[in-house]
């Protein structure tokens, strides 16, 4: 049998969840959430939230991490990632509130907030335009350094 098809076999019979196939491959080299913790350079809550699917996606650096501490290929990790999305469709009413919200942030001055759709940080400015009559207009940007989210 080639290695693409014991590969393939193997991750098959891998757990289908990011949290669940974590658990197993951190138990299959006998370490402890600390253990990991460690050999990831992660903290031990950042794997616990991993571990409980509370985080489901992870940025390409810190899949590389953790791949490398439980001795896998990333792929094996980022097959079964999930990124968190906040969609439009899902619930206009309340998508279009946390993006006022964060609009509204913005032009007080925030520079940094949390990602509506995975979390990690976003990078935020205020941008200054005019409008048709040459009055000066504020317009709040932000964009995500780990997923693609981008507010114009």
């Amino acid at each position: 049998m080639n290695s693409k098809n014991s590969r393939a076999k193997d991750t098959s019979e891998l757990a289908p969840t990011l949290a669940r196939r974590l658990v197993e491959l951190r138990e299959r080299k006998n370490l402890t959430v600390k253990d990991l913790a460690q050999e990831s350079r992660f903290t031990k809550e950042r794997i616990e939230d991993l571990e409980s699917g509370l985080e489901t996606w992870l940025s390409s650096t810190d899949r590389q991490l953790l791949a490398r501490a439980l001795a896998v290929d990333p792929v094996i990790i980022q097959e079964v990632e999930a990124r968190p999305r906040l969609e439009p469709s899902d619930d206009p009413e309340r998508y279009n509130a946390i993006l006022a919200d964060l609009s509204d942030s913005i032009l007080k001055g925030v520079k940094e907030s949390e990602c509506p759709q995975c979390g990690n940080t976003l990078r935020c400015r205020v941008q200054v335009g005019l409008d048709i009559d040459g009055n000066q207009v504020h317009f709040a940007k932000a964009f995500c350094q780990k997923c693609p989210f981008v507010l114009t």
